[in-house]
């Protein structure tokens, strides 16, 4: 136990000097630290990554998982935001701020209390034609963070294949270190076998 707790530690260190020599916070303001660094040190192990190189594209590789995962929290949000001005709109063009302030705070919590379901009611809503409304008013946005999203996963895709690359490369100069040998051997047998031209 006290072992794998000091592999942690060990693996923590090497990943924060690695980050220091990189230079850039990975965390925005307001977003949990601990939390990404536990994320990141599950994914270097899982992974198996031990050189430097190796930690580095495994950090790339979370890093983009964390972006993703940034871009889907960004999505909810503009969906819930929407949903709060549809509730909280007094006439076409006004929004009642405290009230749009308090149904966003709501709505994130899932807290859809009685309150709630009045409001729905007063402004003829239903959840569902809520939710509806919310997600044709911000469809650009929510666009662009899937095409956020995808880029981010094309990236991801292009570190695991060099992580791969990386990791398979002694395995790959072994194989063909073995397939040359035996390329040799078998042509060895070729040259030294039977010469069948002497005819009976």
């Amino acid at each position: 136990m006290s072992t794998k707790k000091s592999g942690v530690n060990s693996l923590q260190n090497n990943l924060s000097a690695i980050s220091q020599l990189v230079g850039a916070s990975p965390v925005m303001p307001g977003e949990p630290d601990d939390v990404y660094q536990q994320g990141l040190v599950a994914t270097v192990q899982e992974l198996g990554a031990t050189t430097p190189l190796q930690v580095y594209l495994a950090e790339k590789i979370f890093e983009c998982m964390w972006w993703m995962r940034r871009y889907e929290n960004q999505k909810r949000a503009a969906v819930i935001h929407a949903m709060a001005k549809a509730l909280a709109r007094v006439r076409t063009y006004d929004i009642d701020d405290k009230l749009l302030a308090r149904v966003e705070a709501a709505v994130h919590a899932n807290r859809l209390d009685d309150e709630f379901a009045q409001l729905l009611v007063d402004k003829r809503f239903t959840m569902q034609s809520l939710t509806q409304r919310a997600m044709a008013s911000c469809q650009g946005e929510l666009l662009n963070l899937e095409g956020l999203i995808s880029n981010k996963a094309k990236t991801m895709a292009g570190f695991q294949a060099s992580y791969e690359v990386l990791v398979n490369r002694n395995v790959n100069a072994e194989r063909m270190r073995l397939q040359n040998s035996l390329l040799q051997r078998d042509l060895g047998a070729i040259d030294n076998g039977p010469s069948g031209g002497d005819g009976c």
